[in-house]
């Protein structure tokens, strides 16, 4: 697997890690309660749909139960005609345990001792706060429902806000996230590095070595994936209900890349060649280059790179040229019919023996291949190093010295001959004999 192939799965699993846990979050801080006296959960209080603040539980009331019930009265009191009185410290009712927000007469929401130690504030402040954002949001609201030309530049005025406050509570963990980003990838390449330099001490094989430093370096931005996500202020828990979720997703998006994977550790484990070794995949010849965990490089004798998916090569019949350290290679020659058959096996024989390159152990031989037409076909059979150049080379060397050896004791090495049958041969000779009485009939 290359990098790009890491990268998009890490960005997909990083934006499903997201999804899910905002899904999570809010699930949890605005659904309802089972039970009534919960006061754990929260719950947020929207105008129009934009969130102002949220509101944990109070005895005998859920979150969500509190929550609801101020956004109706807020939502009453937008759908009023009459002006709302600019908000101050008049309209916080102040009380022994509670002090009660009002906003154009009316009771909106009571801010309680334990909403002030959840926001580490006084109740008045808190109370305060809130009722400034209650009574922005319900002009607001009004001047949306009034006129939708001023109501458009605040609903882009409140966006824009809205944002920036949820960049900046964001700042501080971005930050962390590209810190740690960037101490992982320090980490990651030194662990690979320290991994390259132990193996490389070793007996292991090449690919074996490449799997090694591969799912060490990987390994390692895996867990700094997990503890980027946790920066960010993902739970553990919703952070492993995404990563179920995402493999499900993965497993049919990415098949075809998750397959040439798993074939990539198939063939690095398996070790049915290795790099260097000459191999034939379907239409492609050449010299294996490299094995990654997502495809097989092929260098063509012509110099062409060839990159094969690993699964194709799993699932292909794959011919190695290379696997043993020497390989046959025959050719035939053709003898006249009166040249002694004999002698010329003896002659061929010597002479590819003679030639350097030419492995005497399994040993070469000369057969009697085929009575031809015209020509009795011996096949020379050696064997020489299974290397696509030795090959070639020995097989060229040893034609020529066996077409000279041939060429020395006069043995030929007659063409096709064939026979024609001339039947009109009185004729023949006529126009042979009299060739101008011929010429004159046929002018």
């Amino acid at each position: 697997m290359k990098y790009t192939d890491f990268t998009l799965l890490t960005l997909f699993i990083l934006f499903s890690s997201l999804s899910t846990a905002a899904y999570a979050q809010g699930t949890s801080t605005q659904g309802p309660t089972s039970a009534g006296n919960d006061t754990t959960a929260y719950a947020a209080v929207k105008v129009e749909g934009r969130t102002l603040f949220e509101v944990m539980g109070v005895r005998g009331m859920s979150a969500s139960e509190r929550a609801d019930k101020v956004n109706r009265r807020l939502n009453s009191l937008t759908s009023r005609a009459e002006p709302l009185p600019p908000f101050t410290r008049e309209n916080l009712i102040a009380g022994a345990a509670e002090t009660t927000i009002t906003l154009g007469g009316d009771s909106i929401l009571t801010v309680t001792d334990g909403d002030a130690q959840d926001s580490l504030t006084t109740r008045e402040a808190l109370a305060l706060q809130w009722g400034q954002k209650m009574a922005a949001a319900v002009k607001d609201a009004r001047s949306v429902r009034a006129n939708p030309f001023t109501g458009s530049g605040i609903l882009i005025r409140n966006s824009f806000s809205d944002l920036l406050v949820s960049a900046l509570k964001w700042l501080p963990r971005l930050a962390g996230a590209i810190v740690l980003t960037l101490i992982f990838w320090l980490f990651a390449r030194f662990n690979r590095w320290a991994v390259r330099t132990i193996v490389d001490r070793t007996n292991f094989d090449g690919n074996i070595r490449h799997l090694l430093r591969a799912m060490v370096y990987y390994g390692t931005w895996i867990i700094g994936l997990l503890v980027i996500l946790s920066t960010l202020g993902l739970e553990g828990g919703s952070i492993a209900t995404t990563l179920g979720i995402s493999g499900f997703v993965l497993g049919f998006a990415f098949k075809d890349i998750l397959s040439h994977f798993f074939a990539g550790l198939m063939l690095l484990l398996g070790r049915q060649f290795h790099i260097g070794d000459q191999i034939v995949v379907k239409d492609f010849e050449g010299t294996v280059e490299r094995i990654e965990l997502r495809a097989l490089y092929l260098r063509t004798y012509d110099n062409r790179l060839v990159i094969i998916p690993n699964g194709d090569v799993f699932t292909s019949v794959v011919t190695s040229n290379t696997a043993s350290p020497v390989r046959r290679r025959e050719f035939v020659i053709g003898i006249g019919y009166d040249d002694p058959i004999k002698k010329a096996q003896t002659v061929a024989l010597e002479t590819i023996r003679g030639v350097e390159g030419v492995a005497q152990e399994p040993a070469p031989d000369v057969l009697v291949d085929e009575l031809a037409a015209s020509t009795v076909n011996l096949k020379l059979r050696f064997y020489t190093n299974s290397q696509r150049a030795d090959y070639l080379r020995v097989g060229s060397e040893c034609m020529l010295r066996v077409k000279e050896a041939f060429d020395r004791e006069h043995i030929s090495m007659p063409t096709d001959i064939q026979t024609v049958v001339i039947q009109n041969r009185e004729e023949i000779a006529d126009i042979a004999a009299h060739p101008a009485n011929h010429n004159a009939d046929k002018s």
